[in-house]
């Protein structure tokens, strides 16, 4: 595969199926089998699993607070699950961790019913406009007015208050797109990450949408400044994971970064990487390792002016 051109067949090939997913086009789950887990984090928290990415649902006397909102076509049921947790409460507000539809899925719901949509700026921006998906040379559709979030923020963090529980959301630098953000719920003390944080399965770096390894070692070594050991920490895929988990994946991350930008600098082609197995020893392992050096590669050409001040 040579850096810089790629066609459908030879990206798939590459495995870029993760990356694949994270760009679905709003239905996915309608014709599906999806089913959802539920797990009660305490008597005001449920962690909602199988609608696609997992959300968070906070209650309190005022209504529901969600973290995500689940996939396209998965509504429903995940209605059905917020009844039985709180018969009879209205979501107020849906937190967005970022853009994509297995996180943003129930918005169109929520927001035609009244709920406050919070999203990061790009986020927001890449909801409301159709998106280019590179591998297949087409666009998604741009969502519908009332599944935008209007409430967006740049830089840094906000904190807003529902019932008891006062909530810290903040942007991380280009992780996984370039419309991240974390939630940290203070009192129950546990800190929702999206696609930043991937202990379970290989990461996926939307280099297309501004993601890139750099961006995650940054990001990653933000989280780790939020909270303490007690924190449960909760990505868009997983049960409930650790700070050990985390502090594990920012390890691995320094050290692609690290034999990835220096590679670059060599004149590495992926393939170049992909044969020298640049991921091999590091502190985590992948699936599809050539799939992850493809896209830290890509990632690394739009962010060269971060590692060198020359680029030969």
């Amino acid at each position: 595969m040579v850096a810089g051109h790629f066609t459908r067949r030879a990206l798939l090939g590459a495995g870029m199926t993760a990356a694949v997913g994270a760009a679905l086009p709003a239905g996915v789950l309608a014709a599906g089998n999806a089913r959802a887990s539920t797990t009660k984090l305490s008597d005001r928290l449920l962690l909602v699993s199988g609608l696609g990415g997992n959300l968070v649902a906070l209650r309190d006397d005022e209504g529901l607070l969600l973290v995500d909102s689940g996939a396209p076509g998965s509504t429903d049921l995940l209605v059905a699950e917020l009844q039985k947790f709180a018969s009879g409460a209205k979501v107020r507000t849906v937190i967005n961790t970022h853009w994509h539809a297995e996180e943003t899925g129930g918005n169109d719901v929520f927001g035609a019913a009244g709920a406050q949509l919070i999203a990061h700026a790009k986020a927001a921006q890449r909801m409301a406009v159709d998106q280019y998906v590179p591998w297949e040379d087409r666009y998604l559709k741009a969502r519908s007015k009332t599944a935008v979030p209007q409430e967006v923020f740049y830089n840094g963090s906000k904190t807003l208050q529902f019932g008891k529980e006062h909530i810290e959301y903040g942007y991380l630098q280009q992780p996984h797109t370039d419309g991240d953000i974390y939630v940290y719920l203070r009192e129950s003390n546990v800190l929702l990450a999206g696609d930043a944080v991937s202990p379970q399965q290989d990461p996926v770096l939307a280099w297309f949408e501004g993601g890139w390894v750099g961006g995650r070692v940054d990001s990653l070594a933000k989280l780790l400044t939020i909270g303490n050991a007690q924190t449960r920490i909760i990505a868009s895929t997983g049960g409930v994971i650790s700070r050990a988990e985390v502090k594990t994946e920012h390890e691995a991350m320094v050290g692609a970064y690290e034999r990835v930008t220096q590679a670059f600098l060599k004149g590495f082609t992926t393939e170049d990487m992909q044969k020298a197995r640049l991921l091999d020893g590091l502190s985590r392992t992948w699936k599809d390792p050539d799939a992850f050096l493809y896209a830290a590669h890509k990632g690394v050409w739009a962010h060269y002016n971060k590692i060198s001040h020359t680029v030969v």
